[in-house]
């Protein structure tokens, strides 16, 4: 069974934003939506941009390079359904949040 690792506190992300956290070496997008939280590959697909980066409206991101939209909750891309970003289990214990390895 895998494990879960710590990877930033509550208070780090507040509602309605994200940033990008490190889960080993890959990095993550993890977002704030009405206080639950979702994680999905950083990398967008399209030209790899940021996501941890982009702007946060809902569950949706917008890539900053070239503004695809993905549902944080789901993985999927809104812009072209061909695309689509891996998604992270997340747990958050007390004041830590964690992601699955």
């Amino acid at each position: 069974m895998s494990e879960f690792v710590k990877v930033a506190r509550v208070g780090d992300i507040p509602l309605g934003s994200g940033r990008t956290v490190y889960l080993g070496a890959t990095p993550i997008a993890l977002f704030n939506v009405d206080g639950q939280y979702y994680a999905i590959h950083n990398s967008c697909p399209h030209e790899d941009g940021p996501l941890g980066e982009g702007t946060l409206c809902g569950s949706v991101v917008t890539c900053p390079v070239h503004a695809y939209e993905f549902d944080v909750t789901s993985g999927e891309c809104l812009t072209e359904e061909v695309y689509r970003v891996e998604r992270f289990e997340v747990r958050v214990e007390g004041e830590d949040i964690l992601l699955r390895l």
